[in-house]
């Protein structure tokens, strides 16, 4: 296994309560192999994933712009491209709203080498869409368990 280490730099982010961030690899032959799925791979494509930052809390805002992370991961030593996934928890009028955004680095794969060499930055600006222009999935809410019954 190699190691990569890098830092995730994400700017220009709304008001939130908090992020979960994973990193997900797809394996290439050799460098000048085309993005897998055309450089947007959909959501069953994503088997090869590390979550690097997970930190929510819904009860307090943070109002900071910029969010930047360094990690470390060891993968098998080859090419590949990498993939930001991030859901941002965001609140408006007392609902709490899980924005998922993926970021795919299409231009050309990363080489994880047997050997450390350097750290990667990977810069994403977050999307400017105000909340109400989103796509809506649906809605989750908790649900009350069943209560338990014999049958004999």
């Amino acid at each position: 296994m190699a190691k990569w280490e890098g830092a995730i730099l994400i700017t220009g982010l709304p008001p939130h309560r908090g992020l979960i961030i994973n990193l997900c690899f797809f394996a290439v032959a050799k460098p000048d192999s085309p993005p897998p799925h055309n450089g947007d791979p959909p959501a069953e494509a994503a088997t090869n994933c590390d979550k690097v930052f997970e930190q929510v809390d819904l009860d307090m805002e943070s109002r900071e712009t910029t969010f930047e992370h360094h990690f470390g991961i060891e993968r098998s030593p080859g090419y590949y491209y990498v993939q930001l996934r991030v859901i941002l928890f965001r609140a408006r009028e007392g609902k709490v709203f899980a924005q998922a955004e993926q970021f795919f680095f299409a231009r050309r794969p990363l080489l994880i080498g047997a050997e450390l060499e350097g750290n990667v930055t990977l810069p994403v600006s977050w999307p400017t869409e105000p909340l109400e222009e989103l796509h809506h999935y649906g809605t989750v809410s908790p649900q009350m368990k069943r209560p338990w019954r014999r049958f004999w």
